[in-house]
């Protein structure tokens, strides 16, 4: 099978029961979405493991791609929300076991810490902000993403998703004013 057919052509070819033709998706793709999972996963196999449930899970959704010319910013998507389940669940696990720890040490040692104050609302605010980003749709959040924590260009974003700089730019500014609204809304709740 040809590999200098279009990504939107294997695409269909993979709608209509071809196998195979998703091989040659998988090998055109593989850099993107292992790049993207070693970011969120610490450990080579983690990511590995994440990268195969983004191909598992884009496999069996193929069929739900409505235009199978922009493969390549469905499948980023499909990939960046594997990675941020990941990245939610480890912040889970992490955070019940760091807080059993935390209040073991709390009890063996009396008196505040200076700074601990400090570093909670940190987490917090952390915590707040990734929840806030995960309601935005994934036309704002993936770029916002790509700009602020991955540290690309809007020339880098827009090869990469396929989208042009200046719809790109409106993106990023909508989701900031989107945050910025949501966050002010929680501080505001519990404020009251």
């Amino acid at each position: 099978m040809p590999s200098d057919d279009s990504d939107g052509a294997y695409a269909r070819r993979v709608q209509n029961g071809n196998r195979e033709a998703f091989r040659v998706l998988i090998e055109r793709y593989e850099g993107m979405v292992f790049d993207l999972a070693h970011q969120y996963a610490d450990r080579p196999e983690d990511a590995e493991d994440l990268a195969q449930d983004v191909f598992v899970r884009a496999y069996r959704r193929i069929g739900d791609l409505k235009n199978p010319d922009r493969f390549s910013s469905w499948l980023y998507g499909i990939a960046l929300n594997c990675c941020r389940d990941y990245a939610k669940n480890v912040r889970r696990e992490t955070y019940a076991f760091s807080r059993t720890d935390d209040q073991e040490d709390a009890d063996a040692l009396p008196g505040n810490h200076p700074g601990q104050d400090d570093e909670l609302i940190a987490e917090e605010r952390g915590e707040q902000l990734w929840d806030a980003i995960e309601e935005l749709s994934s036309t704002y959040a993936t770029p916002f993403l790509l700009k602020y924590r991955d540290g690309l260009t809007y020339k880098a974003m827009s090869k990469r998703l396929d989208v042009s700089v200046s719809a790109l730019k409106v993106r990023v500014h909508r989701a900031r004013k989107k945050l910025r609204t949501l966050l002010e809304n929680r501080y505001a709740e519990r404020g009251s």
